[in-house]
């Protein structure tokens, strides 16, 4: 294979697969027993873990309270061999914070938060 080929002259990957083969996918429901919801999903060398936490009492300053709905709370981080950057801080760079941004847009609009009034959701994913 050379330069940006993705096939090989046979038809198959650099991993081994056809062109048209997907790898293998796991997922799990309820992992993590001490969280409200948990989930696990794995395609490949790619794993991830949500946990979720809520609906609960607002932690911390009263004032992120919300009288007519919920507070989404999201924390994204990677492992930090999982990149090809091998970053010392694994939270609270400006890639995980970005991820962290748009997973909370998600949910904010996913989850029917006005039945949850002056309450907190927290959602973790590793």
């Amino acid at each position: 294979m050379a330069g940006l080929e993705l096939l090989s002259d046979q038809g198959y990957r650099l991993d081994g697969r056809k062109a048209a083969e997907l790898r293998k996918v796991q997922a799990r429901m309820g992992v993590f027993g001490q969280a409200d919801g948990s989930a696990y999903m794995e395609q490949g060398n790619t794993k991830a873990l949500a946990v979720v936490y809520g609906p609960h009492e607002v932690r911390g300053s009263r004032s992120k309270s919300l009288h007519n709905r919920a507070v989404i709370n999201c924390q994204y981080s990677m492992a930090t061999f999982s990149t090809a950057e091998r970053k010392r801080r694994p939270h609270g760079d400006r890639k995980s914070s970005e991820m962290s941004l748009h997973l909370k847009q998600t949910f904010e609009a996913a989850v029917l938060t006005q039945l949850y009034p002056r309450s907190q959701i927290d959602i973790y994913v590793k």
